[in-house]
């Protein structure tokens, strides 16, 4: 039953009322507030929620810190995991923003709130460099996220939420799931055209990372992801086979590169140059071991002495895609060289082989007398 006291303190002569709610077989439950009225109406909803059997974690949601909850989440949920480095990435900016918070604070209008003011931020894919020749700092660029990087972020802290709701019994909601997600874009298709290709390949070959060439080639021939590639290991490239097996992956699976023309040329010239003494096939040209991870201002600086504009190196792998749709494949051809396991990513490619299909379907026509 739930019983409200009355008490002044004798310092202050201030009055403040404390109610208390006991039920046989459930943890006994307290809250203070100013006044009496604040008391009872508490009390009324917490009593009436036990008794009814509904779950009623609040107080233990006030006890538990947001902190405390990220830190668990990530031992048993991220650590180990292939999505470790996104969703630890995610969860330090909600950290970060939630630092001090309490679960019951995390609610649905401060989530809504964050969700906007991310939103609203830049970011900067890389750490600041410094040029060891000039001394120059060169300053990433920064970005805006967008719309499906921000319900990435959300997806992240959702699944945090449905442990702590469903596994945890620290809270009776998920907040996640009262906000709404941001509109996301269809996608962004950019592609080289012809000219620009050669031309990029021509400034590439000029690049104070003189292996930046051999990246664009693979990139644009395999198709393959700018971390899948850069992080691709010599121990996994066959020359004689002419193909490299890629073992992490954005879908977790596994999948083999075909090594075709220029691309397997400059992969074997780069092996003869002595790049094979190092375990990845992108070193860092400082000497340290481990893959070069940052090569932007290599990239742009490319770009630039190219001519080519509003080029991302993702847009290589869109130029796989729209290269292979203007040669006919089919889009579960396209889908299969990209690693996609669903159709829905490729189907922004189609309107690319309309031109294929009229040929194909000119000729069935032709055929079948039609």
């Amino acid at each position: 039953m739930a019983s409200i006291q009355k008490l002044k303190s004798s310092l202050t002569g201030q009055v403040t009322y404390r109610a208390q709610v006991r039920v046989k077989g459930h943890e006994t439950q307290g809250r203070t507030f100013p006044n009496k009225k604040d008391a009872e109406r508490w009390a009324n909803g917490v009593e009436a929620a036990i008794r009814e059997g509904r779950n009623f974690p609040h107080m233990k949601a006030m006890r538990t810190t947001f902190a405390e909850v990220v830190t668990r989440y990530r031992e048993h949920f991220v650590k180990g995991t292939k999505r470790e480095k996104d969703s630890g990435l995610h969860l330090d900016w909600w950290l970060e923003r939630f630092a001090g918070k309490t679960l019951a604070e995390i609610t649905a209008d401060k989530l809504a709130e964050a969700r906007d003011e991310l939103a609203a931020g830049t970011y900067r894919r890389a750490k600041p460099q410094v040029k060891k020749r000039t001394g120059e700092v060169i300053v990433p660029k920064e970005y805006k996220r967008s719309g499906a990087t921000v319900n990435r972020y959300l997806a992240t802290l959702s699944h945090m939420f449905t442990v702590v709701k469903r596994e945890w019994r620290l809270i009776d909601r998920n907040p996640v799931n009262d906000i709404s997600k941001k509109k996301e874009s269809r996608g962004r298709i950019r592609f080289l055209t012809d000219e620009e290709r050669e031309t990029l390949l021509i400034a590439s070959t000029k690049s104070e990372w003189p292996v930046l060439y051999t990246l664009i080639l693979l990139a644009i021939s395999t198709g393959a992801r700018r971390g899948e590639l850069i992080n691709l290991k010599w121990a996994d490239v066959d020359l004689k086979a002419a193909r490299a097996v890629v073992h992490e992956t954005k879908n977790g699976d596994p999948r083999v590169l075909p090594l075709v023309g220029k691309a397997l040329t400059a992969l074997r010239e780069l092996k003869l140059k002595g790049n094979g003494q190092s375990d990845y096939v992108f070193q860092q040209p400082s000497g340290f071991p481990g893959p070069y991870l940052h090569f932007d201002s290599h990239w742009y600086a490319a770009l630039k002495a190219a001519g080519v504009e509003d080029m991302h190196f993702h847009d290589l792998r869109h130029t796989t895609a729209s290269y292979l749709a203007q040669q006919g494949a089919s889009l579960l051809e396209i889908a299969d060289t990209l690693g996609h396991r669903t159709m829905s990513m490729v189907k922004r490619y189609s309107h690319l082989a309309q031109s294929h299909k009229v040929s194909v379907i000119e000729k069935m026509a032709r055929t079948k007398g039609l």
